[in-house]
């Protein structure tokens, strides 16, 4: 009887502990750098002003929509510019903290993006593949 007590537990413990979530919500951008062959070639250093958004909606199980808004001004006297992308990426895990991003986007499927979940920060490092550049994005979580 223990042991099939201990079976449940073991398993349910798993289970739940198995289900992994991102975080849903609005999150303020912290930092961006965009890098090529290990060369740092941009910025949010290199800005005059720049304010970027996450919004994660979770549309299924691993399923979610990020919301990308930015503002960014390089120079005082420079036109601003702004934009808002929106891409479904399917979540896969690798560990506690670190997984997989999948575009299921068919325009941007070849892009490589992994990223990083801690207590404070979600990281995300996205390879463009047409062009070898590193993309990397950080944002708050409050």
């Amino acid at each position: 009887m223990r042991f099939l007590c201990f079976l449940i537990l073991i398993f349910s413990t798993d289970l739940f502990a198995g289900e992994r979530e991102i975080p849903v919500g609005t999150f303020r951008g912290d930092s961006f750098s965009l890098e090529k062959n290990g060369v740092l070639i941009f910025s949010n250093k290199d800005l005059h002003f720049n304010k970027s958004t996450l919004q994660i909606t979770k549309v299924s199980s691993h399923i979610y929509d990020f919301t990308v808004a930015i503002y960014l001004q390089y120079t005082p006297d420079s036109k601003a510019l702004t934009d808002t992308r929106i891409d479904r990426y399917k979540v896969i895990w690798k560990n506690e903290t670190m997984g997989v991003l999948i575009n299921q986007r068919e325009q941007y499927d070849n892009e490589l993006s992994e990223f990083l979940l801690l207590p404070n920060n979600f990281t995300i490092k996205s390879l463009v593949s047409t062009s070898g550049i590193i993309e990397t994005q950080t944002y708050k979580i409050d």
